[in-house]
């Protein structure tokens, strides 16, 4: 380029490119590339760095915000020969990211106010142009500035990486914009603020950037992001009779058994089983023991619970198998313990992993034959409350709580029916989380990521690596699940500070191929 800088504005494409803007001290040189060389043309109306542009070609651009303050909020239109002065945006920002559309059609998106401003000034805000004035639309789910973009024009975006709010601080979140809502998706491999960005929402490339704040350790690193969006949401299934936590959900989302738990607004064990036909909740036979913190697996006809707490805080080895009608006990764990996780087919074969015993939390597994339990190789990381999926020659164990400080971990094992293998993490750190689907394809549902946040979050495991998709109606910690990962269910579960739920929620995916970010 015929001026050194960094921190300007860009738009067009690789063989017909416009440069504006940058500093330090900061500019008004703009330059355009033809494909073999820049040249020097008309001047920005204001010096400005650490600002953003959006456009299709070196002959129509809009360059918006940056520093220094007060043309944060200016916008300037090029119409390939010189720039004009237009409507400002509503709030103006500086390391903001565009959908690098056209200077009729643009997204703007997250960044920070004022220049020089403290972390608490990091912005959700998004506002759409339309070749006239700026409007703002839906806020990003996470404030971050410094983020990579790309898109084609204001109904289509992507947003990715970034600096958030301390303590989250370098992030590889990504959002997908639809024209309404930003939605969480998978998250970049390497986390990065000012990342370069470029393409389309559906295939795009994340380039370079810093991977440590303040200061900076810059990467080369290049992501590629394409494929088609997951498409999924949570509606309002039947309510349960009973409210309740720490329960055991067998079956499908049309299917559904659920038996046992604690109810938080009385403080009592919930010794009442539900039958769920996809509509109503129905009471049918209760348990012949009563207890709390108790998990299971199987189906709305052929069911098994073990383990788990009843008064007075006594641990339980008993377990209850069903069979569409009646429980009946037969023969017990080896270990006592509550917290724990289970998976299986239906009531003659599971895994009972995890917990936690009378003195610490375990990463014991058992496995049942359909007549006794076996002690079989543990986990790698000892944990209680994990999401589990599967069954017991092919199981994941997503989450849970850990022992010390800070109790939670996003670490997650696949078990191949001898030992447990440590694969990707999830990409929100959790316990009491709610797991349903196979070792393959599985949903991780809300839990908690602190003492005083319940999660609303839903991640999909599609064999590799998790992917978010739509958040719960509700946080709840200490759901029941059921189903697949096309049609799963939700239910039951705590809110904060001490109430039991009763609502439950029906997920409906879809079997649309996942984007994937790769080097």
């Amino acid at each position: 380029m015929g001026t050194a800088r960094y921190g300007g504005g860009a738009a067009g494409t690789y063989t017909a490119a416009l440069y504006f803007g940058g500093g330090y001290p900061y500019k008004t040189n703009t330059e355009t590339w033809n494909g073999t060389n820049w040249t020097e043309v008309n001047d920005l109306n204001a010096a400005k760095g650490s600002t953003t542009g959006s456009g299709a070609t070196n002959t129509a651009a809009i360059v918006v915000g940056g520093g220094p303050s007060p043309v944060d909020a200016q916008t300037e239109l090029w119409n390939g020969t010189n720039w004009t002065e237009v409507n400002d945006l509503g709030t103006g920002r500086y390391n903001t990211a565009s959908s690098n559309g056209s200077s009729t059609s643009a997204l703007l998106f997250g960044g920070r106010v004022p220049p020089g401003g403290p972390t608490g000034a990091i912005k959700t805000l998004t506002e759409s142009w339309n070749g006239t004035n700026w409007t703002e639309v839906n806020d990003l789910n996470i404030a971050r500035y410094g983020m990579g973009g790309s898109g084609a024009d204001n109904t289509a975006a992507l947003g990715f990486g970034g600096y958030a709010t301390p303590p989250n601080g370098v992030s590889a979140l990504t959002e997908v914009w639809n024209g309404t809502n930003w939605t969480e998706q998978g998250d970049l491999s390497t986390a990065r603020e000012y990342v370069g960005g470029a393409g389309t929402s559906t295939n795009s490339l994340a380039i370079g950037g810093d991977t440590s704040a303040p200061g900076g350790t810059s990467s080369n690193a290049v992501e590629e992001w394409n494929g088609s969006a997951p498409v999924g949401a949570w509606s309002t299934g039947g309510t349960m009779n009973t409210a309740r936590g720490m329960s055991a959900f067998a079956g499908t989302q049309t299917a559904t058994l659920a038996t046992q738990g604690i109810n938080n607004n009385t403080d009592t064990v919930v010794n009442v089983t539900e039958s769920y036909n996809g509509t109503n909740w129905t009471e049918v036979n209760d348990a012949n023991t009563a207890r709390g913190q108790i998990y299971g697996h199987g189906t709305q006809t052929s069911a098994l619970i073990y383990g788990g707490t009843a008064p007075p805080s006594s641990l339980r080895n008993e377990t209850e198998t069903w069979n569409g009608t009646n429980w009946a006990e037969v023969n017990n764990l080896n270990t006592a313990r509550y917290a724990h996780w289970g998976v299986g087919a239906d009531s003659t074969t599971g895994l009972a992993v995890g917990g936690a015993d009378a003195t610490a939390i375990v990463g014991k597994t058992e496995s049942w034959n359909g007549t006794n339990w076996t002690e079989v190789n543990d986990l790698n990381t000892v944990r209680a409350t994990a999401g589990g999926a599967g069954t017991y020659t092919s199981s994941i164990a997503m989450g849970g709580q850990t022992p010390g400080s800070p109790g939670r971990t996003s670490n997650t094992e696949s078990w191949n029916g001898t030992n447990w293998t440590e694969v990707n993490n999830m990409n929100t750190t959790r316990r009491s989380i709610a797991g349903l689907g196979t070792s393959t394809s599985a949903l991780a549902v809300g839990g908690d990521e602190s003492p005083s946040a319940r999660s609303a979050k839903n991640e999909e495991w599609n064999g590799v690596s998790f992917v978010e998709l739509a958040d719960l109606s509700a946080a709840r910690e200490y759901a029941g699940a059921s189903g697949t990962t096309t049609a799963g269910l939700a239910g039951a579960g705590r809110n904060p500070p001490t109430s039991s739920l009763s609502s439950t929620e029906e997920w409906n995916g879809s079997t649309t191929t996942i984007k994937v970010l790769t080097d």
